[in-house]
């Protein structure tokens, strides 16, 4: 009788330790996902991971008392994430170190409207990206915007949000951004082109390529505009667009591009109408 009572003890005893295992090992497991992302001040964490990598940041006012998450990863995917909330520019260097850091502002965000769908005509090198690609959008309102890497001179890039719009001929910046693009005013052809404020003189050239989520485009015609004249941090036009069939998820806010060939030659979507 004793025997059988040790043994029934025994075997509540196992039990108990296998439930309290499992209950270690899910709080164990939170509270390692936790620490991969924890919450800490935005602008004292920016400032730490400059000493520590050797990059300059400007707009750190923006970040006063502002909060992000802190995940344990690569420099790139890290500063990413901690500015996740607030639209930013990274610049590379030529050797694709992180060389400076500028915060714009916070990233506005609106309710999601009704799922919308059209094509674009297709760039003849649209076979050079023959995967699918999927970028997670911005909301401003009824407009998206999706964060790219842009490659000028030297190998040298820059990370920026712009802005998708279907009637803009070329992947149109701010001409602020030709020095950060290593690229030389110039080399570049002086041109009109037609805006939705009327007819605008441009910087027309060539960036080395257009990254979108690890995927390389090259030869990607680039238009700089005046910062007052573009009203818009930049726009993704149909120099990269015109090589895709598109489709904007407004439910899942995505940008989905499948390549497609046949349409528009490269340098026929980069000439203004």
């Amino acid at each position: 009788m004793t025997y059988h009572c040790r043994s029934a003890c025994a075997r509540a005893l196992a039990w108990n330790l296998l439930a309290l295992v499992g209950v270690l090992g899910g709080g164990w497991e939170g509270l390692w996902q936790g620490a991969r992302a924890a919450q800490v001040e935005i602008a004292p964490e920016l400032d730490r991971l400059a000493a520590a990598h050797g990059f300059s940041v400007s707009g750190l006012e923006v970040l006063e008392d502002e909060r992000g998450r802190a995940e344990e990863a690569g420099l790139y995917r890290r500063l990413r994430v901690l500015l996740e909330r607030f639209d930013h520019i990274l610049v590379h260097a030529a050797n694709g170190e992180v060389e400076r850091v500028i915060i714009i502002g916070r990233t506005n965000s609106q309710p999601p409207a009704p799922k919308v769908r059209f094509e674009t005509a297709a760039d003849e090198q649209a076979g050079e990206g023959a995967g699918r690609i999927e970028l997670e959008t911005l909301r401003k309102g009824s407009q998206h915007s999706v964060r790219v890497t842009l490659e000028g001179a030297s190998g040298r890039r820059v990370d920026r949000a712009l802005l998708i719009d279907t009637g803009a001929d070329a992947v149109v910046l701010p001409d602020s951004m030709i020095a950060a693009l290593g690229l030389a005013r110039d080399g570049l052809e002086a041109r009109e082109v037609q805006t939705a404020n009327g007819r605008v003189q441009a910087l027309m050239g060539t960036l080395e390529a257009v990254w979108l989520d690890g995927e390389r485009l090259p030869g990607v015609a680039v238009a700089f505009l005046e910062m007052e004249k573009l009203g818009a941090p930049g726009l993704l036009g149909m120099s990269v667009l015109g090589r895709y069939q598109m489709t904007i998820d407004d439910e899942r806010n995505r940008l989905i591009l499948t390549p497609k060939r046949g349409g528009r030659s490269a340098e026929e979507a980069a000439r203004p109408e």
